[in-house]
């Protein structure tokens, strides 16, 4: 490692553990709460800031984080809640509420709107934050920095919508959205997690999720990245499954100039079943990278990924699907297939691993990368359909494996348009709605 790229790394760890010992004292929490952040800045520096030599940080864009003026979070406005929310609507358009879905607000990482049965207090539900590795030591900044929570504890069935929104105050600052989410044996929820924001240029958005899913539960999570172009947006994601538990994740990334997504999931109980079905889309030079691991566990477990990514211009897109079978999940299934879309300048980047210590498997991977099929497109050409609509029908079915999955009208409708808003060439045509 070169001497500037350690004195970068040394650089950004030592501005974030001298911007958590100036707040420490400030930051909300009884004593417990206090060691645990603690121990957190504690880990982050034994790990140290990740660098792009290491494998897993590769594709990640480490130097915007040299660019941001502080991790502090803003500070604490004394306002009630309309009108903390009224002053939110002044800067940003919020998206509409789904019918049948209870809506959370939460703005630069505290509840401004909204309350369910299901959202608890610290005391009642406090989900352990992971013990992060390497590859997600982002996470430790949320369990640094984070002044407030959504504390989910799901009986039976329900539909919850969370946005995290960063306001015009987060400018220049860090904002740390988390979320703690226990769905009890035979619960079902549906849960919309969206990021957005109002422009705010150097700033930073830090995500922690963690899941617990009992004997029998179903999680379907859609998850809408759509912060501002100018903000670095940092996801981490922790899941743990047990007994035929079932986790499906919807996930649409088109915001952030640089977008990171950390997420592992363990199948820790016999036939427990994931899907991680994706798309991101960059354009211009954003960056988005993402990191997604699972552990089979257990036996008769399964996996599904599906990514697909489109890189416009000069923006860079990576997907590391890393599915580890262990010696004690027999009888599990694995399913990978990666797909990358290539224009102007742009690059992609696809990994797909299998890691099998068992016999008794059933896997596949594939992953292609390249440019919009000439023979497809001649194709049509050929039957009267003009380039630019050729060009937008082709694209729409390489995203369309993903956004077909994507149960609500409403919500697909919002996914097409947010990915079209990328796309230069391609009009939102509601051709999957």
């Amino acid at each position: 490692m070169n001497e500037a790229t350690t004195a970068m790394r040394a650089g950004v760890l030592d501005r974030v553990l001298r911007d958590y010992r100036g707040i420490a004292a400030d930051l909300p929490g009884d004593a417990g709460v206090r060691a645990a952040r603690a121990r957190a800045a504690a880990r982050l520096a034994e790990l140290g800031w990740p660098s792009a030599r290491d494998e897993q940080w590769r594709y990640t864009n480490l130097r915007a984080f040299e660019r941001l003026n502080t991790f502090h979070p803003p500070a604490a406005e004394e306002r009630d809640a309309a009108a903390a929310l009224a002053a939110l609507q002044a800067q940003i358009e919020l998206p509409p509420a789904l019918p049948g879905f209870e809506r959370l607000i939460f703005v630069d990482g505290r509840r401004t709107a909204g309350t369910h049965p299901m959202l608890v207090a610290p005391a009642e539900h406090a989900a352990a934050s992971p013990v992060w590795p390497a590859e997600q030591r982002l996470g430790l900044l949320a369990d640094m920095f984070a002044s407030d929570a959504a504390r989910l504890k799901i009986r039976g069935e329900a539909a919850i919508e969370i946005l995290f929104v960063s306001s015009a105050r987060a400018a220049n600052a860090a904002n740390y959205p988390r979320l703690e989410l226990r769905l009890e044996p035979n619960s079902q929820l549906r849960l919309i997690e969206r990021h957005l924001g109002a422009a705010a240029p150097a700033s930073l958005i830090a995500c922690n999720v963690n899941i617990e899913l009992a004997r029998n539960a179903v999680l379907t999570h859609y998850r809408l990245q759509q912060c501002s172009r100018d903000s670095i947006f940092a996801d981490t994601l922790s899941a743990r499954l047990e007994e035929q538990a079932r986790y499906s994740v919807r996930s649409i990334a088109v915001g952030g100039g640089s977008a990171r997504t950390s997420a592992s999931i363990e199948l820790a109980g016999r036939g427990a079943s994931a899907a991680w079905q994706a798309i991101a889309v960059g354009r211009g030079e954003q960056v988005h990278d993402i990191a997604l691991k699972v552990e089979h566990a257990a036996p008769d477990t399964r996996t599904e990924e599906l990514f697909r990514g489109i890189a416009d211009e000069r923006a860079r897109v990576a997907f590391s699907g890393h599915i580890r079978i262990g010696a004690s999940a027999p009888g599990s299934q694995a399913r990978q297939s990666l797909r990358g879309l290539i224009e102007g300048h742009a690059e992609i980047d696809l990994r797909p691993r299998l890691e099998i210590l068992t016999d008794d498997v059933r896997a596949s991977h594939g992953a292609t990368t390249g440019r919009l099929d000439e023979d497809l497109l001649f194709y049509l050409l050929a039957r009267g359909i003009d380039r630019l609509t050729a060009r937008a029908l082709l694209k729409w079915a390489f995203l369309g494996d993903v956004l077909r999955e994507i149960e609500l009208p409403a919500l697909r409708a919002e996914a097409e348009r947010l990915a079209a808003g990328q796309l230069p060439d391609v009009p939102p045509l509601g051709a999957l709605s």
